[in-house]
C-alpha cells in the first residue's frame, strides 16, 4: 500500500476490529450477536423465562479478556479516519468497545435480556452450536409461534460463536492508538449488544 500510494493524491490506514457486534437485516454467518440472541430466544422458548443457562465453554474462555466492537463504533471510526488523513494516514489502529472483558462479566447480563439466569460453566460443557443443531428441529415452530421471519437460524455460521466464545486465553486490544488521534467514544460492551438485540426484535428475527 506504501508504494501504491507514493506520490499519489491518495493514502490508506489499516482498522483493526475485534469480534464485530452490530445488527445486519439480511444476515450475516459470523454474527455475533445473531448467533447469540437465536441461541437465547429459543433457550428461554423452550426452558422458560427465569431458567438458568450455563456459559457453555470452558472455565479459561469464561475468565480471559477480549474485546468486542460495536459496528456503529467501528464505522464512525472510518469516517473519523477519512477525515483526518494528517493524523491517520499509514498507521493501524485497533477499534472496540472500550476496556477489556470476560464473559464471566458479559454473559449474566446477556441472559438477563433475555428474561434468563446466566450463570458459568458447570464442567459438562455442550457448545452452543451443537446445543442449537439438538433443537433445531423446534425452531420451525418457534418461528411460526412467534410470527418471526425465516431463514436466520439457517444462516447463522455458529460454528463461527464457539470458535470466538470458546477462545481460552486473553486476546484484548491495545485502544491507545485510536485515543491518540482524538477517537475517544468507548461504551460499555453490553450497549452494542442491547442494540443490536433491540434492532434484530424490530426486524422480527427474534421476539
Amino acid at each position: 500500500m506504501k508504494r501504491a500510494s507514493a506520490g499519489k493524491a491518495w493514502t490508506f490506514c489499516e482498522i483493526r476490529p475485534d469480534v464485530i457486534v452490530g445488527f445486519v437485516p439480511q444476515n450475516n454467518a459470523m454474527n455475533m450477536a445473531q448467533g447469540l440472541g437465536l441461541y437465547f430466544s429459543l433457550y428461554q422458548e423452550l426452558h422458560g423465562a427465569g431458567a438458568e443457562v450455563s456459559f457453555p465453554y470452558g472455565h479459561e474462555a469464561w475468565e480471559a479478556l477480549h474485546t468486542d466492537s460495536s459496528a456503529d463504533i467501528l464505522a464512525r471510526f472510518h469516517v473519523f479516519a477519512s477525515m483526518h488523513p494528517d493524523l491517520s494516514s499509514e498507521r493501524a489502529f485497533n477499534v472496540a468497545d472500550g476496556p477489556p472483558f470476560a464473559w464471566s462479566a458479559l454473559w449474566p447480563r446477556l441472559a438477563e435480556f433475555f428474561g434468563l439466569r446466566g450463570t458459568g460453566p458447570t464442567g459438562t460443557e455442550r457448545n452452543l452450536g451443537q446445543w442449537v443443531r439438538d433443537h433445531q428441529h423446534e425452531w420451525d415452530g418457534f418461528v411460526a409461534k412467534r410470527g418471526l421471519r425465516d431463514g436466520a437460524l439457517a444462516a447463522t455460521n455458529f460454528e463461527f460463536v464457539d470458535a470466538v466464545m470458546g477462545i481460552p486465553f486473553r486476546r484484548d486490544y491495545d485502544l491507545s492508538a485510536r485515543r491518540e488521534v482524538g477517537f475517544t467514544e468507548e461504551r460499555d460492551v453490553f450497549e452494542g449488544y442491547r442494540i443490536a438485540f433491540e434492532e434484530m426484535r424490530m426486524a422480527r428475527i427474534i421476539p
